[in-house]
C-alpha cells in the first residue's frame, strides 16, 4: 500500500545525466506562497538528496525534505 510519504522520497534516483526538475514553495514576508525551481542534468545522490548540474555548469545539493522532483518541459 502507498502513502503520502512514498510520494515524497522518490523510490530511486534518476539515471545520471537524466534531465530533471527540482521545486519548492516558501512563504514569503506578507504570507503568500513563492515558488522556486531547478533544472539540470542529475549528477548524484539518492532517494534524500540530489546533486544536480545545473545547465550553467555548477553541481549543487538539494535536500528532497526540502525540494520535490517534477518532470521539466524541455
Amino acid at each position: 500500500m502507498t502513502d503520502e510519504f512514498d510520494y515524497i522520497h522518490p523510490p530511486h534516483p534518476p539515471r545520471l545525466r537524466e534531465h530533471v526538475g527540482l521545486i519548492r514553495w516558501t512563504r514569503d514576508a506578507e504570507g503568500g506562497w513563492v515558488t522556486e525551481t531547478v533544472t539540470g542534468q542529475f549528477a548524484g545522490g539518492d532517494s534524500r538528496r540530489w546533486l544536480v548540474r545545473l545547465y550553467s555548469g555548477v553541481e549543487l545539493e538539494y535536500d528532497l525534505e526540502k525540494w520535490a522532483p517534477y518532470q521539466p518541459h524541455l
